[in-house]
């Protein structure tokens, strides 16, 4: 499992930006032949396909909760001691199935993030995300409310993401359009100079 800060790690604008020049380097790796008409069409759909960018399909309130032992080095609970000592603690975990993309998940929405509260984490290998809670075990009552309040601003950050993740993909017909006509537009360049 790997750390992740949920809404709060990339820059939208960078991903796009990555996105868009994939586009113009994938664009110039073609042979002069893909831009035949006949064959343009699926070139276009096998360049798109990778390039589409998609949340996990995630309902944040409806995560399986499981109560588990975790053993944590005391400077965990005591920042500053320096001591060998280690606790173990009550964690509350809750587990969300997500199959898809997780890394879009770090990504951040045009609204209002809140601050994170557990340890949140992105499982890979069994496409799933999961939070911790270590505190639970001091506070049980308030974590879970916590947790609660957290999952509905989690909810709406979501929401905006996905918005804009797909207001990007119905973009891309139309940037894949605009630099295939500036290849061709380079190509004709090229051959006119030769001639």
């Amino acid at each position: 499992m790997q750390k992740i800060k949920l809404f709060s790690q990339y820059n939208l604008d960078a991903i796009f930006l990555k996105t868009r020049r994939e586009i113009f380097d994938q664009l110039r790796q073609w042979p002069e032949r893909y831009f035949d008409s006949e064959q343009i069409q699926s070139h276009i759909e096998a360049l798109k396909q990778p390039l589409q960018l998609n949340l996990p399909d995630i309902d944040f309130k409806k995560g399986h909760q499981v109560l588990a032992e975790r053993i944590y080095p005391a400077s965990v609970f005591q920042p500053g001691h320096k001591s060998n000592s280690k606790f173990r603690v009550t964690v509350l975990i809750f587990q969300y199935p997500a199959q898809g993309q997780l890394y879009l998940l770090g990504c951040c929405p045009p609204i209002d993030v809140p601050e994170p509260i557990g340890e949140w984490y992105v499982d890979p290998v069994h496409q799933q995300i999961t939070i911790e809670y270590l505190e639970y075990e001091k506070h049980p009552k308030k974590a879970l409310a916590a947790h609660q309040n957290y999952i509905t601003s989690l909810q709406l950050c979501y929401e905006s993401l996905k918005s804009e993740l797909a207001a990007f993909n119905n973009e891309l017909d139309n940037m894949i359009d605009a630099a295939i006509k500036e290849r061709k537009r380079e190509n004709d360049d090229m051959k006119g100079m030769l001639v």
